[in-house]
């Protein structure tokens, strides 16, 4: 019952989009047929159901309704038709003819307040317009380029905040007309001057337990007519505000971590002594490794979400989080660089060193190499000393300081992931590589009697990455795309001097050559 269907008399749960019948319109006009995967969770009603029920309609059925809808285009032999279109996900022959549009004129733009601001409206990176305020793991997912979390703040350039003489952290009346609202400063160095942005989707009052009071609503300063644009005046106040962040340095510090290399360029091997006290860990059948491609990563947090979806990471709150006890399994630093105009993303899950500096200080042997080359760890042999961490340079480990999984709610409990398990306070957790998934593979293999071949296992991260920048695969496999990536020019092992050897490597991002003097 969020603010809307507080205000209204009736109140008609709408079935989640994974559990009706419906179809949908691809951005080419191609109609498919959208089936539930689960039954309902709770009594709800797509808006199929309500619209037949608002009409007298004598069909309430979904899944009737739906297939009424296309049973003059199936032909005389509709149930062949509609298998063939629930196989194929679109049905055939319904793409669009595109349209010629004339462009229309540029509107003027917005005017300017007296002090020559103007505010831009502008949806969250996680919480959106609002939709997913309640979503504690879109809550604590860092933005992209302030590593906020669990709030938001009017984000403003460096040279217009000089101007008005605030800071990150400051507090500030913000006045539009008649409306006003107070919210703290988060200053970007490479936000437009003269104008601010306020992310929409917070202060919600019935968002639910998780996204109420969260951030202020900006919406107080948009006029009735829902401009994106207006003209406002700010203010400093005497308050100062805390954010909880993930990142607190977005500068590299002279260390070569998130690499830049010419178009025609080849990053140099590291020059440092091969000499290792550590064992030799042979891998004879597979080696597992992966090559993340940091020309392709745009920053999105798709990996860290659907990281956290597939191996049962619990949140943390803010107060935890300020503490610096995210639990994310794999990490996506920001850096600015004089080389590259905007960010440079780099995505740091565990490296899975061949010469791991955290196994030898483990007291109880819960951290340790496989057959496979993979550094696994073993939950219930952990003491809980963190010496894994203080001797990782990666700082990649992550520690249950307190009882961060919820145990009791029923909707959680049916979330999880079954094949990951569900961690207690107490222990070192870290990326596995979806080890999971690489057993669910060699079982299938061993089931068939087929060999895994290249792309038989994909990581959670890789088969959420919109970008296809990381990739995964074999390293005992010679024609693998991950051995094919090692083997290009850009690629470098991050902190390589070390000597850690990790199996998770990177590309460098490719940067013009800038014009002499320039």
């Amino acid at each position: 019952r969020d603010e809307t269907a507080r205000a209204c008399t009736w109140h008609l749960p709408l079935s989640h989009a994974y559990e009706q019948w419906s179809d949908a319109l691809a951005y080419d006009g191609t109609a498919c047929i959208v089936q539930p995967a689960i039954a309902p969770l709770y009594d709800s009603r797509s808006a199929h159901e309500l619209l037949a029920l608002l009409t007298a309609d004598d069909v309430r059925d979904g899944h009737a309704l739906v297939q009424r809808t296309w049973r003059d285009h199936g032909g005389k032999d509709f149930d062949a038709f509609w298998r063939e279109s629930l196989r194929r996900g679109a049905i055939e022959g319904t793409s669009a003819t595109p349209l010629k549009i004339a462009a229309e004129p540029v509107p003027p733009g917005a005017a300017t307040a007296p002090s020559g601001l103007v505010a831009l409206f502008a949806p969250d990176p996680s919480a959106h317009d609002g939709s997913f305020s309640n979503n504690a793991w879109l809550q604590e997912l860092p933005r992209p380029f302030t590593k906020m979390t669990w709030d938001n703040a009017l984000l403003i350039g460096r040279g217009t905040a000089q101007r008005i003489g605030v800071g990150t952290g400051d507090v500030v009346q913000v006045k539009a007309a008649s409306r006003s609202l107070q919210a703290p400063v988060w200053v970007i160095e490479a936000h437009a001057e003269g104008v601010v942005t306020l992310p929409l989707g917070y202060g919600r009052t019935a968002a639910g337990r998780v996204g109420n009071g969260v951030g202020f609503d900006a919406n107080a300063l948009r006029p009735a007519d829902s401009a994106i644009v207006v003209p406002v005046e700010i203010t400093k106040t005497a308050a100062h505000h805390d954010f909880a962040v993930t990142q607190h340095a977005m500068d590299q510090e002279g260390r070569k971590l998130a690499r830049t290399v010419a178009p025609d360029g080849r990053i140099p091997d590291p020059q440092f002594a091969h000499e290792t006290l550590y064992p030799h860990q042979p891998s004879p059948e597979h080696a597992w490794g992966m090559t993340i491609d940091l020309d392709a990563c745009i920053g999105c947090n798709a990996c860290t979400i659907a990281c956290q979806a597939e191996n049962n990471i619990p949140v943390v709150g803010k107060e935890q989080v300020a503490h610096g006890r995210e639990m994310h399994w794999i990490r996506v630093d920001r850096y600015e660089t004089a080389e590259v105009d905007g960010s440079l993303f780099l995505p740091v899950p565990c490296m899975h060193c061949e010469n791991a500096p955290c196994e030898l200080v483990c007291p109880v042997g819960a951290t340790l190499h496989d057959s496979e080359g993979l550094n696994v760890q073993v939950y219930n042999r952990c003491i809980g000393t963190r010496f894994c961490s203080n001797n990782c340079p990666y700082k990649v480990r992550r520690f249950n300081f307190l009882q961060f999984t919820d145990n009791e709610t029923e909707t959680l409990k049916a979330q999880r992931n079954p094949e990951v398990t569900v961690r207690r306070r107490g222990v070192m957790e870290k990326c596995t590589y979806c080890l999971q998934r690489i057993a669910r593979a060699r079982q299938e293999s061993q089931t068939t009697g087929v060999p895994l071949r290249d792309g038989d296992v994909v990581t959670a991260c890789q088969g959420a990455c919109p970008t296809s920048a990381i990739v995964f695969g074999d390293l005992n496999d010679a024609s693998s795309a991950v051995v094919r990536a090692r083997e290009t020019p850009r690629h470098y092992a991050l902190l390589g001097e070390l000597n850690t050897r990790p199996r998770t490597t990177y590309l460098a991002r490719v940067v013009p050559r800038k014009p002499e003097g320039a």
